[in-house]
């Protein structure tokens, strides 16, 4: 049996370990699974199945050739055929791997932080990336905003890119013939309070709804929004380890700076809500007749919130329709198998041509 070891910078929640730990759920019958994150305390290592796993926080620093050879001697000992690696610093210790242990390897770009967050040094961690990913046997793009950055902006080789869009395993679905008529509407939204994630948007949208507002997350800017604890319309629901109640509300949106193809925003589309996103990345490509795209001003989100709250039992319909046909992991594991195989059964040229699922 092939094994497979999965490298995540942090195992806390997020959009990447929720990922992460699905395809180990798809997995872990055809292949040994291993992961190498941080914390052996966080969400991921207790949610996540694994035949061993290696946890240790200096996979957080920038470098750390101490990290490098531990995770190198890791792989060697559970003689690993293939390498996923996703998130920034993950990305490159499970990339610079292979100059201490030859095995295949992916990175997998959820949203391009070298773009979206690099700031003046976007130049140097762009190139970073365009150098790393010629040690890369493939670059898989869970959006299709993110594999034309990769392309047109780092300029990764076409044949090192892969196509395969966020997918999920389904969730509970929304009934809203159970629901009281005369009820606030209640939208939620998941996200750790951290940049680039937009709360306080929804926050000030609030004063022009009625409706309630739900907010399911943890982060450092958590202490910003300390002074709305009290308003009745505004809900903090804390940290919610592998949080899948999404049928419990009517709304879903997810107000962002930047993102790639937010997982959230999947799992509330196969809960059946419709969406209202930021115009950002790969959020246009989760919107069409179930939801609406904003631009990031209060009075855009209210707008869409309004239209949303009207529309929600269509939008919530055709939500589910486009789940079931692009998004549905369940049936679509098959697409990441092949992929995966194909990556283990390279000829000693590691060429590849790109495949789009």
């Amino acid at each position: 049996m092939k094994r497979i070891l999965f490298v995540i910078t942090k195992s806390e929640n997020g959009g990447a370990q929720t990922w992460v730990k699905e395809q180990i759920d798809i997995l872990k019958d055809h292949y040994k699974v291993y992961i190498a994150t941080d914390d052996e305390k966080g969400w991921l290592l207790k949610a996540a199945y694994s035949d061993a796993t290696l946890s240790d926080s200096r996979i957080r620093k920038l470098f750390s050739f101490g990290y490098l050879y531990q995770l190198s001697m890791f792989a060697k000992k559970n003689k690993i055929d293939l390498v996923i690696a996703n998130t920034a610093n993950a990305g490159v210790y499970g990339r610079l791997i292979q100059l201490l242990y030859s095995t295949k390897m992916i990175y997998v770009g959820h949203g391009w932080s070298s773009i979206y967050n690099g700031g003046k040094l976007t130049f140097i961690y762009t190139t970073i990336e365009k150098l790393l990913s010629y040690i890369t046997d493939s670059v898989l793009c869970v959006s299709e905003s993110d594999y034309k950055k990769a392309k047109d902006v780092i300029g990764i080789d076409p044949g090192r890119l892969k196509l395969i869009k966020n997918k999920i395993l389904p969730l509970k679905q929304v009934d809203y013939s159970n629901r009281d008529p005369k009820a606030k509407p209640k939208i939620i939204m998941v996200a750790r309070f951290r940049s680039p994630k937009r709360q306080d948007l929804a926050i000030e949208a609030m004063k022009h709804l009625d409706a309630e507002l739900y907010l399911v997350g943890d982060g450092p800017l958590m202490k910003k929004y300390e002074k709305y604890k009290l308003d009745p319309k505004i809900h903090f629901l804390g940290d919610i380890d592998g949080f899948d109640e999404f049928y419990k509300y009517d709304i879903f949106t997810l107000l962002s700076d930047s993102e790639g193809l937010p997982l959230s925003a999947v799992e509330a589309m196969s809960a059946g809500l419709p969406l209202v996103l930021s115009d950002v990345g790969g959020c246009p490509e989760l919107i069409n007749g179930n939801g609406v795209l904003v631009k990031n001003s209060v009075d855009s989100v209210v707008e869409g919130l309004k239209d949303a709250i009207k529309n929600k039992e269509r939008y919530s319909k055709r939500s589910l329709e486009i789940f079931d046909r692009d998004f549905n992991l369940a049936k679509s594991r098959d697409i990441y198998i092949d992929f995966y195989e194909s990556i283990m059964n390279l000829d000693q040229n590691n060429k590849i041509l790109p495949i789009f699922g």
